[in-house]
């Protein structure tokens, strides 16, 4: 009843719910946790680099700076459009700021160029996971009125 109240704004508009994209968001998340850190540490070690990150560190990170998404998924569910996209800046902040900097020093051993164009890589993939779940999962919802009983 909160979640309904909430969601359609406290009036009479049925709410309704859409397990497909549960699944599309975990389908998402799965794949960027896992193929993103992948890629990252493979790429370090086919270059060698005097910063070893191994693939279950690398997945350490990744999940370290997706913990905020969890609070921030709650806090999304605020029916107002200009309160979300504040929670989004906050959350591409956080979670940005723990990935890019980390990552930052970790490739300090790399030419600058190199470094700074893969930590740019990794937050636009960052931000761009954001931006998809906002837009996608907690866009303005349009809830249809609930149908009226006609005698």
């Amino acid at each position: 009843a909160v979640v309904s109240t909430q969601s359609t704004g406290g009036s009479d508009k049925e709410w309704s719910y859409d397990f497909k994209k549960v699944t599309i968001a975990a389908t998402v998340v799965f794949l960027y946790v896992t193929l993103v850190p992948a890629a990252l540490s493979g790429y370090l070690w086919w270059r060698k680099c005097s910063t070893e990150l191994k693939f279950t560190e690398s997945l350490s990170l990744y999940g370290y700076s997706l913990t905020v998404f969890i609070p921030a998924s709650i806090l999304l569910c605020i029916n107002h459009e200009w309160m979300r996209w504040i929670l989004v800046l906050v959350l591409i902040g956080t979670s940005g700021a723990v990935l890019t900097l980390t990552i930052w020093r970790l490739l300090a051993e790399e030419p600058r160029q190199l470094a700074l164009l893969i930590t740019a890589v990794l937050a636009a993939l960052h931000v761009s996971l954001i931006l998809l779940f906002k837009m996608y999962f907690f866009a303005q919802s349009s809830v249809e009125p609930a149908p009226t009983p006609t005698r």
